[in-house]
């Protein structure tokens, strides 16, 4: 067994790509306020991250967005990423919302909102996003591989990310990396025999983003093994915090 350095702290700037704040409906969790959260960043090392609202993706997402936006005003650490169900909400309500915000994203949930991720249902939310820059997030466990690679395929522009990538979703991940250049991979779930390398041979290291999925699981995990894992200095920040950037600020 490896020496652990238990003193770790990282030695690049570091953007969370995956936090929930907030409480939930269904159980209570280690962390559901914004200044929780702030704590458990600083003790990581984290200077920022991309933030839903935990309230949005598990039940409500119009109460959930709106309580997001009120309670990140003025704190900088956090970008926001507002959660939407094209089958059910108002994309100009949403547009409103974005205009004169600061946020970074959009998150979907096609399995928790029980619609199908075809064209005929999210196509105007996705013309949209490419319209405006803004990448769209995806779990992993809430899509079926083939309507996402159909319907991405027809939207060749919009910046995707993946995240929550496990390895129950390795039989089909590295062959979407490959077919699809506009698809990222966030890795706060991925944990397999040297699996940063072989996305970083899939996809590129450019398309490969840290992020912790915290509350539901801790930071410094994922961080720690990033910094083992033999990268370069430019590598390790791309994925820390530079690819996130690009995502979210070339608009």
């Amino acid at each position: 067994m490896g020496k652990v350095d238990l003193s770790f702290s990282p030695v690049v700037p570091v953007f969370d790509a995956n936090v929930a704040l907030g409480r939930r409906h269904d159980r209570r969790l280690t962390a559901d306020t914004v200044d929780a959260a702030l704590n458990e960043m600083r003790r990581a090392g984290v200077d920022r991250a991309l933030a839903h609202s935990a309230h949005s993706a598990a039940f409500d997402a119009r109460d959930g967005n709106d309580w997001l936006l009120e309670a990140l005003e003025g704190v900088e650490e956090f970008v926001p990423q507002l959660v939407c169900s094209p089958a059910v909400d108002d994309l100009a309500r949403l547009q409103d919302e974005v205009d004169g915000q600061s946020v970074g994203s959009i998150r979907m949930l096609p399995s928790t909102g029980g619609y199908p991720f075809r064209t005929w249902v999210v196509g105007h939310w996705l013309e949209w996003l490419a319209q405006t820059g803004l990448p769209l997030w995806l779990p992993a466990s809430e899509i079926e591989p083939g309507e996402l690679h159909d319907t991405l395929r027809e939207h060749p522009t919009l910046s995707v990310v993946l995240c929550e990538v496990h390895y129950v979703h390795v039989p089909w991940i590295f062959p979407m990396l490959r077919s699809l250049p506009n698809v990222h991979v966030e890795i706060s779930r991925f944990v397999i025999p040297d699996g940063i390398h072989r996305l970083i041979d899939a996809a590129g290291h450019r398309r490969v983003l840290f992020g912790s999925r915290f509350p539901d699981s801790p930071i410094s995990p994922q961080l720690y093994s990033l910094h083992r894992s033999g990268l370069d200095y430019s590598t390790l920040a791309d994925i820390c915090s530079g690819n996130l950037d690009r995502l979210l600020y070339r608009r």
